[in-house]
């Protein structure tokens, strides 16, 4: 075992707010050796960043306090320590990197000054010494010329960008612990993949510690050495990353893992974590996890387990790790073990009992502790069963209809007398088809124009060129009832329910809007009988139609923007991105939750995201979309089985794992997308692609059929 570097002991770090006290982290401890990644995971609440924010001492002002415990850094008590020690602590030896950059960089300096200050302040570097500093860690962390980024500021510079930025202040003073509080959740898969690939390259070159803070499970299976689980504000289980995958012991870890959607695990319903977490102003006697445990007994309620040792580096803090330890097998990681070793019955989509795992009895009840599935394995009868069904044609009728449709936007200058000096080229004549029931799903990176076509698919935007219509008409010649109609059979649900619900008013106000603008001659009990109808329909008590927003959680606020959106009875429903601001078991619950209301009530949806393992799950048809063009376009399972635009290889190269084991070849792009302003002659993709031939420069591919329902524009499959 190595050096150890940082220990955190029995941390209580409390809010004292008017409502009560905030019971942040309630008990923590874990440890870090030199040079290791330790994950902390956990649903929003579990009290993560309030870790991370107490070993920095950056507390929320007034009410944060660390009221026991011991954080040992160095073999120093960093809570014995006054305030200006800690200002030269931090920079210095100990460095934090925000989720987002442009919270934690000064919009009114450039990138080189805000880079220079810690070196200024804690390596005393000035003038021609310091400068050459600044740009040597611009170029470490992978941007391209630096010597003039010194002088750019943070607004000029992309998402992925801002954040390699944050990374080099991080790592200027060659700090013995970095702190990275969910860097990529607003990335790009393919920037996602440069940033990790980047943080790893310099914990190798400066054997630096990494705790990295994040929902996302497929992160700590590729990142992290050892993972601990925080739940309530406690550590409930610890151990190496491949003993927490294969080998989980609490019931939350289990059912966190079970929650993961998969690039190879099929369309089967996932399984979900009942009930919310919990209120850290109000926190129950006893085990945290109780309330939502399958395997909870009355004792649990009154008495909470201590995190115990019960192998060597593998903690868990539950009354009920034997029968765990009993019933939860390994999970070999062999393609070639038999399906029914790990597959059982379907889980339920509301409990997820009854995946291949054991049974627990509480007195005469059996409880089912469903395991977390194997990600090598196909679903239940098979990979051929499945892809058949997958790609089995549906006669459906066509909702929706997209052909050469364009979108550019001008550029302009001057106010008076403004001249066209430029075309962003958004959208730039794609074609696709969206039938009843089914649903499409749009990938790519940012700026590639899923969220233009979008706009115009909901007319918020009109269209520059080519045609899109709904059954058979023109969106664009749609008047009087006609438009009336339109409006009413196309909803849009976003990313983020918070912004997109107005916080003044109710749930039932929110929720039977769109009826009132579509609907004439409504009574107000046949309006609130529609509330009622479709609430239930999404899963909440129809009594929530009296709270406002900020009662509800964020599945909460998410399920009632669909359940919004379900209110005129829509044919279509565009989904921008509905569960990427979601924890994994709240993810779990809505993407459940879109399957059955689409078996249900055969609505269309298309689908928009970047999370591959996400539109997976939902999709049956998938366009994969690069600077304003769709590169490739095939049945879901088709596509994943066998992507064949040199793009889509190296998205799917750069989709998170599911396991530790799952090693796969990653090609890292060099650069960030193009602008649409000027993109590249040719195939677009081709300064970026790793098979490029010279006559990608040249000629653009047109999207042709490489085989049957199987389109792609690549020169890779001309005919010679």
């Amino acid at each position: 075992m190595g050096e150890t570097l940082l220990e955190v002991r029995d941390l209580r770090t409390y809010i004292y707010t008017r409502r009560g006290v905030v019971h942040a982290v309630n008990g923590a401890s874990f440890r870090v050796q030199r040079g290791e990644t330790l994950g902390i995971v956990g649903e929003s609440g579990s009290g993560k960043s309030m870790t991370c924010l107490s070993i920095m001492r950056l507390l929320p002002e007034p009410g944060g306090r660390i009221v026991g415990g011991e954080i040992v850094f160095n073999g120093e008590d960093l809570l014995q320590k006054s305030a200006e020690e800690m200002r030269q602590l931090r920079g210095a030896q100990i460095a934090m990197i925000l989720q987002d950059p442009m919270a934690s960089l000064n919009p009114a300096f450039t990138v080189g000054t805000q880079i220079a200050e810690p070196l200024r302040l804690h390596c005393g570097l000035r003038g021609r010494e310091l400068r050459a500093r600044v740009v040597e860690l611009l170029q470490q962390v992978g941007i391209s010329a630096p010597e003039q980024r010194v002088t750019a500021f943070p607004h000029q510079m992309s998402g992925g960008m801002r954040q390699r930025v944050a990374g080099a202040i991080a790592i200027s003073c060659q700090p013995s612990l970095l702190l990275a509080d969910e860097p990529t959740t607003s990335l790009d898969v393919t920037i996602q993949a440069q940033y990790l690939r980047l943080l790893k390259d310099l914990q190798r070159q400066t054997n630096v510690a990494l705790i990295f803070v994040t929902h996302d499970l497929g992160i700590v299976a590729k990142m992290c050495d050892r993972v601990a689980v925080m739940y309530a504000g406690q550590i409930v289980e610890s151990g190496t990353t491949l003993d927490i995958f294969t080998q989980p012991r609490h019931p939350y870890t289990i059912a966190l893992l079970n929650c993961l959607p998969a690039l190879t695990r099929g369309r089967e319903p996932l399984a979900t974590i009942e009930g919310q977490p919990l209120d850290l102003a109000n926190l129950p006697p006893g085990c945290s996890f109780a309330p939502r445990c399958p395997l909870a007994q009355e004792q649990f309620h009154t008495t909470s387990p201590p995190l115990q040792e019960f192998l060597s580096g593998h903690s868990v803090a539950c009354w009920r790790v034997e029968q765990t330890t009993a019933r939860a097998r390994v999970l070999l990681w062999s393609p070639r073990q038999e399906e029914h070793d790990l597959y059982g019955q379907t889980p339920s989509p509301l409990t997820g009992e009854g995946r291949g795992g054991g049974e627990a009895r509480h007195g005469s009840q059996s409880l089912s502790l469903p395991l977390p599935p194997h990600p090598n394995l196909p679903p239940p009868g098979g990979k051929e069963q499945y892809l058949a069904d997958a790609l089995a044609p549906r006669n459906g009728v066509v909702i929706l209809e997209a052909q050469g449709l364009i979108k550019h936007f001008p550029i302009t200058r001057g106010l008076l007398f403004s001249r066209t000096i430029g075309t962003v080229k958004a959208v730039d004549g794609i074609d696709f088809r969206l039938r009843q029931g089914e649903t499409l799903g749009i990938v790519g990176e940012s700026g590639c124009g899923k969220t233009t076509t979008a706009r115009l698919v909901l007319s918020l935007e009109r269209a520059t060129g080519g045609s899109l219509q709904f059954r058979g008409q023109e969106i664009a010649t749609l008047t009087g009832q006609a438009w009336r109609d339109y409006r009413r059979a196309v909803q849009a649900v976003f990313q983020d329910p918070y912004s997109s619900l107005n916080p003044r008013l109710i749930i039932a106000k929110t929720v039977s809007e769109p009826l009132l603008e579509t609907a004439d001659d409504l009574s107000k009990a046949t309006i609130a009988a529609r509330v009622a109808e479709v609430l239930s329909a999404v899963g909440l008590r129809p009594a929530m139609a009296a709270l406002y927003p900020h009662e509800l959680s964020g599945g909460q606020r998410q399920r009632v923007a669909l359940a919004r959106a379900l209110t005129t009875d829509p044919d279509c429903i565009l989904l921008d991105e509905p569960v990427s601001a979601l924890d994994v078991s709240i993810r779990a619950q809505v993407m459940n939750l879109l399957r059955q209301l689409q078996d249900r009530l055969g609505v269309s949806y298309l689908f928009i995201a970047h999370d591959l393992a996400v539109v997976k799950y939902v999709s049956q048809h998938i366009g994969v979309m690069y600077l304003g063009k769709l590169v490739e376009t095939a049945a879901s399972a088709e596509l994943y089985a066998h992507p064949l635009h040199p793009y889509t290889q190296v998205l799917l190269s750069n989709a998170l794992p599911a396991h530790p084991n799952d090693v796969h070849t990653e090609v890292i792009l060099p650069g960030e997308v193009p602008s649409p302003f000027n993109p590249p002659g040719g195939c677009r993709f081709h300064p970026r692609c790793p098979q490029a031939m010279p006559v990608c420069a040249e000629v653009e591919p047109l999207l042709r059929e490489a085989s049957p329902g199987h389109g792609v524009a690549c020169h890779l499959y001309d005919n010679p």
